[in-house]
């Protein structure tokens, strides 16, 4: 059967497009770490230099720490020290905060680095490096520019490409072995499904597996056993209605013949002709509930390559003389040349159905039109007669039939399933128009 669906990513390819994003998140969190991590070292690295650089001015000018005198004689000094440092661009930075007053290059937005240790920003570069109190309360800072690429992020630019590009490509790879593993197991799944759709209702899916797809495929086999039991049980209901009600029926018309035949012309004889009449339309209806069984319970058929417009010349043959000796109907075919695969006698059955629906709701001297299309896609059939219509009834359009019993189109529906195609009912110009479509596709050959 033809779905129309919209189109979706396979599954190989989403799962490994969703490994790989994956992937490319966690590198990308773990280069932020990385960063983060080289950025602090970087830090830490130019604060134990300035650290050092404090060490030797305390070497050269002893006492720096605890000497007010020493202090005071070495603020203009550091002072001066500083300015060229800025001035010339130097790595270090040197700059003093007086007591009484803040000097100028003290920087404004000192953070802490760790115990001992701080960090700030001047003209856009980082610097990180100590602040030391002097013996007079002053204070000075002694730092030095951050690197802007350690060890670190060289390796990793190095490195890092090639090495992300090998990760995502391994985790896309088993993602999309994986993926496609699954994909087929579900393809095998979906097979199944349509198998069964197409009537094959002891097809069967093999478990393997004791995953999550395989504890599906045994709820499937239980349903499907399940659903072939009831089937079973139909067909045999179904036998047994034919055996147990086809005989005595035959028999109680045949009677009804005899009587109407010792009864001769009295009013008598006309009330059993008409209750013979009755009978008979209750054996036509009851055979065709028999034919409509037969085909939605026969499975998958044999398919084989037909004339689909002989098959409809069989169809209008059964019917032509009787139409036009009896009824005085014409029945007129347009019939195009159209091949395809199917069942020739499911055809043939559907097709006398519409023309047995179509001649029951004809006047007189009126005329069914046959016609075959054949499309590139499709062999339609369209059966039109000149009878009063169709009516809508709940969802599905009825014939307005003369005592019809109505299951001709079900079974035109039933064999429509059976071939994956179309059928639809609706008021043409004159009457009621009948449209059969029969794909012209190759189906799954069952001998």
């Amino acid at each position: 059967m033809e779905r129309t669906l919209s189109r979706k990513v396979p599954i190989p390819i989403l799962a490994a497009l969703t490994m790989a994003l994956a992937t490319t998140l966690a590198v990308a969190l773990v280069t932020l770490v990385l960063w983060r991590i080289d950025t602090t070292a970087r830090e830490l690295r130019a604060a134990e230099n300035a650290e050092r650089e404090y060490a030797e001015l305390v070497e050269k000018l002893p006492g720096l720490g605890e000497d007010r005198e020493m202090a005071g004689l070495a603020l203009a000094a550091l002072g001066d020290l500083g300015a060229v440092a800025r001035e010339n661009g130097q790595a270090r930075y040197i700059a003093v905060n007086r007591a009484a007053a803040q000097e100028a290059g003290w920087p404004s937005d000192l953070d802490p680095l760790a115990p001992g240790y701080v960090r700030f920003r001047k003209g856009g570069e980082a610097y990180a490096g100590v602040v030391r109190g002097l013996g007079d309360d002053s204070e000075v800072l002694v730092a030095y520019r951050v690197a802007s690429i350690g060890p670190l992020t060289q390796a990793f630019w190095r490195w890092g490409a090639a090495i992300v590009a090998v990760i995502v490509a391994i985790t896309g790879l088993v993602a999309w072995i994986t993926g496609a593993a699954i994909s087929r197991r579900i393809a095998r799944l979906n097979a199944l499904c349509e198998r069964v759709g197409e009537g094959e209702v002891t097809a069967r899916h093999p478990v393997t597996t004791n995953d999550e797809l395989g504890t599906l495929a045994t709820h499937m086999n239980a349903m499907l056993d399940e659903l072939q039991r009831r089937l079973e049980a139909l067909r045999d209901t179904a036998d047994g209605l034919a055996h147990d009600l086809r005989t005595p029926l035959a028999r109680v018309q045949a009677r009804l013949s005899r009587l109407e035949d010792l009864l001769g012309d009295t009013r008598s004889a006309a009330e059993v002709r008409l209750a013979s009449e009755e009978l008979a339309r209750l054996m036509e209806a009851f055979n065709a509930l028999l034919e409509l069984r037969e085909i939605e319970t026969q499975g998958v058929f044999s398919v084989q390559p037909f004339d689909v417009a002989k098959a409809i010349e069989d169809a209008i043959e059964l019917y032509e003389a009787v139409a036009e000796e009896e009824r005085d109907v014409r029945i007129v075919r347009e019939l195009g040349e159209c091949r395809t695969m199917g069942s020739a006698s499911l055809v043939v059955r559907a097709v006398a159905n519409l023309l047995d629906n179509a001649l029951k709701v004809s006047p007189e001297g009126a005329t069914i039109r046959v016609t075959l299309a054949c499309r590139e896609d499709a062999a339609v059939i369209r059966v039109a007669d000149e009878g009063p219509g169709v009516v809508t009834l709940s969802d599905q359009p009825q014939r307005s039939t003369l005592g019809g019993h109505g299951i001709g189109l079900r079974i035109v529906r039933a064999v429509t399933r059976q071939h994956g195609g179309s059928f639809s009912l609706a008021n043409g110009e004159k009457g009621a128009l009948a449209e059969l479509v029969l794909p012209r596709r190759t189906y799954r050959q069952v001998s």
